[in-house]
């Protein structure tokens, strides 16, 4: 199963749609979380038919602002369980039945408002007691290396955020393809570029998908860069093997001590 991540600020003028085309068409994912989207929901409902989405949940903006989706193909069993303007929880089940969660997550852009965004994730995190990830835009960073710039992020965010991921029991899935998921003011001197889309997994769900990969793709049409997500099953990986027994085995100095 893979899913896309995406903060793409309007999905209202043709630009933005036909980029989103790419996207899908490239990546092919079952599931798709849109951040930004600028968006009602009868909008949401005719874009996720036109990309081939059998499914989807959308919470509408406020304003000129905000608005998040999620999209699914007919080949993912999926139940959404609760949504706000920040999130869209979804218990996922798979051929055999196994459960787990999936949260598509956009953390309160304001810097005031960081708090705020870290209650949310503890909450979700004692929600339920099934296996979870959570993907998205957090608007937060965990290290000083998860921004380059003028302006250091302050140190008193990076410690809470921090603290708010341990205490939700999350693990980060490596990022694979650069270190950073946003930029703003490119070529001038206050450029600044930090990672901000990530995503977290409780240790129960790494235990079903020990094998998964999280990818950054770069974008030249939004200032966020895209993350596709694909994880693998163990029942994916495991194949049986006949056992052979080699004759040059007999040959080696060892042999009659290593099996007896």
């Amino acid at each position: 199963m893979n899913a896309v991540s995406w903060n793409y600020r309007g999905l209202g003028n043709p630009r933005a749609v036909h980029a989103l085309r790419d996207v899908v068409k490239s990546h092919n994912p079952e599931i798709l979380f849109l951040i930004e989207t600028l968006s009602n929901k009868e909008r949401m409902k005719q874009l996720s038919g036109k990309l081939g989405f059998s499914s989807h949940l959308a919470v509408e903006c406020v304003g000129r602002s905000g608005g998040i989706a999620l999209l699914w193909k007919s080949s993912v069993k999926c139940n959404v369980l609760n949504c706000s303007s920040n999130f869209i929880d979804a218990k996922l089940s798979n051929a055999n039945g196994v459960e787990w969660r999936l949260t598509g997550y956009y953390g309160f852009p304001e810097c005031g408002r960081r708090k705020e965004s870290w209650d949310l994730l503890k909450w979700l995190a004692n929600y339920s007691d099934l296996p979870w990830v959570v993907i998205g835009d957090f608007n937060d960073m965990i290290n000083i290396a998860d921004k380059k710039g003028n302006n250091s992020h302050p140190q008193v965010l990076l410690d809470g955020f921090k603290q708010t991921i341990d205490d939700c029991g999350l693990i980060e899935l490596d990022l694979v393809g650069g270190n950073y998921t946003w930029e703003k003011s490119k070529g001038k001197p206050e450029w600044a570029r930090e990672r901000l889309d990530r995503a977290f997994a409780s240790a129960s769900w790494w235990s079903l998908f020990p094998l998964c990969n999280l990818r950054v793709h770069h974008c030249i049409h939004s200032d966020h860069d895209l993350i596709h997500f694909e994880m693998y099953s163990t029942n994916h990986t495991k194949k049986k093997f006949r056992f052979r027994f080699e004759n040059a085995w007999l040959k080696e100095n060892n042999f009659y001590v290593e099996v007896s």
